[in-house]
């Protein structure tokens, strides 16, 4: 999120604070303390909340208001991208304002068209011929004024004259497609899965089941001994949100890195599309239910974190529906939560109700949450389900039923609550400078910190996975989450898992870096249990630093004479040599090189590369900014 987003939210929940001891705690606490029915209480409150917002006036004292385009913003987000234009090296850091200026500006203005004009010197910048071209074309098609067309059309032949003087074929012999990722390494295998895949369930290998008892609840195990690097599921999530730091980078849709080519939504100026395609497919399938509300919600519920997915996953079903509200609210009634399961759906044949299913059923935790915390959620669901009738075609659909009303409110509460606990961090790898004091944690991780470049693991989107969730919770995790650049998420042994054995992923943090204490903490605050894994049980401090020296060893000499896609095979192979023991209580430097190796090769961003990859021919006149 960005800073200002961010302290916007954590204003929004100071708000709450205050109006909960000033006048909430008193209405609520009372009615149900002594609430026998742990099912009434949720009601209690939100008629309660209801009765309180009628008259406060929440919309002035969260500064609530619709989003709408404005060229005085856009013409702040353009000077913004000029004054970083000009400061040599910042040329990808004035782009996003420039996309930002695009975003904001209203249609067929000259504003909108001046950004686009600027957005293709960057380009050339960067010898983007094809994507400079396009931002030119879109320059013209905004009105672009006559006054400045020499310098957009000596541009314009400058780059036809370089792409006629070149081959335009930029990575072994293969045209690149504007707009899409490449994978840093080319030609390594895609990842598929290691074993035969269920009949019904074909992106999960066929050994892992779905279990369920009493200490565990639901939860995955493999019915065979699995190995190092074993791909047991690949899925694509059922809902996702990118962040709002990468709103002016990525495709809002696909979650390309596309800030080159991006397009904005014309309802809202906060999403923008790698294409006209990418547009239309996010405004048919969740869109047009949430455009009018967005950049209000991150800014009163940003700060859950996972209560923009919940958003998110509600409009995607409303779509799906196809607006049949009344449809929707049978199908629920007559649904029979404890026979869903993503295991039990053929996702061969599924219905966009079948998909829905399994993300409806996922748990909510309501009933361990405390007063004060539901309360939180419930006014915050209140408000958003407010603006939502106000501002979108969704008002009209349910001013006339008082039931489609509260079947959209009790979606908006469920989902927030299952996108909580539920959520997953999408992520992408990065090229980085490790700093001195670094140097020390990356050789024992099995990197050679002198050399030149480095990787970090940046987060970019938040998604809710039907099959994904099922997994539990440990400290040390047997298995890691990989996500590819195409959308979906592979799923890794990271260590030898015998047959009958429990998957575990790990949740949220790096566990390994903090005390048993804070870690139960964490854990228990966030996602509402306490963690009972080997670790938690016994030891205080888990270490990746704790090698033999036979195992530092060998870890040092695969990161000191290979790269990183050539050394993964010998480190798997080492990995699952007969006799290697993995202690319960520790999670080992070789799994946590497995991993970053993975996502170097499967998760590894442009981001901040192009500079690495293209020159600028420097001609003079033709680069500046408008």
């Amino acid at each position: 999120m960005s800073e200002r987003l961010q302290e916007n939210a954590y204003d929004v929940v100071k708000l709450f604070d205050q109006l909960w001891e000033k006048s909430l705690k008193e209405r609520i606490i009372e009615p149900t303390q002594n609430q026998p029915d742990m099912d009434k209480i949720p009601m209690i409150i939100k008629r309660e909340i209801d009765e309180f917002l009628r008259t406060y006036p929440f919309h002035d004292r969260l500064k609530l208001q619709p989003d709408t385009k404005d060229n005085a913003k856009a013409l702040a987000a353009r000077n913004r991208g000029n004054e970083l234009f000009a400061a040599e090296g910042e040329y990808l850091k004035s782009l996003q304002h420039y996309n930002e200026s695009i975003a904001y500006s209203e249609p067929g203005s000259e504003t909108r068209a001046l950004a686009y004009g600027n957005r293709s010197a960057v380009c050339l910048r960067f010898d983007m011929y094809e994507e400079c071209l396009e931002s030119i074309r879109l320059a013209r098609a905004s009105n672009y004024p006559a006054r400045l067309a020499d310098k957009l059309n000596k541009r314009e032949q400058h780059v036809k004259r370089c792409i006629e003087e070149m081959d335009a074929e930029l990575s072994d012999g293969e045209p690149i497609e504007v707009g899409k990722h490449r994978s840093r390494y080319m030609g390594y295998p895609v990842l598929k899965l290691s074993y035969e895949a269920h009949a019904n369930v074909p992106q999960l290998v066929k050994c892992v089941e779905l279990r369920q008892d009493s200490q565990y609840g639901r939860h995955l195990v493999t019915t065979q001994k699995l190995k190092v690097g074993d791909v047991l599921l690949i899925e694509k999530p059922y809902a996702s949100m990118l962040n709002d730091q990468e709103r002016y980078k990525r495709c809002a849709f696909c979650h390309n890195e596309d800030r080159f080519t991006l397009i904005p939504c014309e309802g809202c100026t906060v999403t923008m599309y790698c294409s006209e395609e990418c547009r239309d497919k996010a405004h048919r399938q969740y869109h047009r239910y949430e455009c009018g509300v967005l950049r209000d919600c991150w800014r009163i519920v940003g700060s859950l974190l996972g209560g923009m997915v919940g958003l998110r996953t509600v409009a995607k079903a409303i779509a799906s529906f196809d607006q049949d509200l009344e449809g929707w609210i049978d199908h629920l009634n007559t649904l029979d939560e404890a026979k869903v399961n993503a295991f039990t759906v053929d996702w061969n044949e599924v219905t966009d109700s079948d998909m829905y299913d399994t993300v409806h059923v996922l748990a909510t935790n309501q009933k361990r949450r405390s007063c004060k915390d539901l309360a939180m959620l419930i006014f915050f669901a209140s408000i958003v389900h407010r603006l939502l009738l106000e501002r979108t075609e969704l008002g009209t659909l349910c001013e006339s039923n008082p039931a489609r009303s509260k079947l959209l409110f009790d979606l908006l509460l469920r989902h927030v609550q299952t996108s909580l606990i539920n959520k997953k961090q999408v992520s992408h790898m990065k090229s980085c400078e490790i700093d001195q004091e670094d140097e020390y944690e990356f050789n024992y991780f099995g990197y050679d910190s002198d050399d030149e470049e480095q990787y970090e693991e940046r987060t970019h989107a938040i998604a809710v996975y039907p099959l994904f969730s099922m997994v539990n919770h440990s400290c040390i995790p047997n298995v890691a989450p990989i996500h590819l650049l195409d959308g979906r998420c592979a799923f890794v042994a990271s260590r030898p898992i015998a047959a009958g054995e429990q998957l575990f992923d790990v949740y949220g943090f790096a566990t390994m870096e903090f005390d048993r204490s804070f870690r139960l903490l964490c854990l228990e605050q966030c996602y509402n249990f306490k963690c009972r894994c080997a670790v938690c049980g016994s030891f205080s401090y888990v270490s990746v630093r704790n090698m033999n020296q036979e195992e530092e060893k060998f870890l040092r000499a695969l990161s000191d004479s290979m790269q990183v896609e050539k050394h993964l095979p010998k480190l798997i192979e080492y990995m699952n040599e007969v006799g290697r023991r993995y202690p319960k209580h520790q999670y080992t430097a070789a799994e946590v090189m497995l991993v970053r190796s993975l996502r170097i090769i499967h998760s590894y961003s442009l981001e901040d590369d192009v500079e690495n990859e293209f020159g600028y021919f420097g001609v003079p006149g033709l680069g500046q900014p408008l």
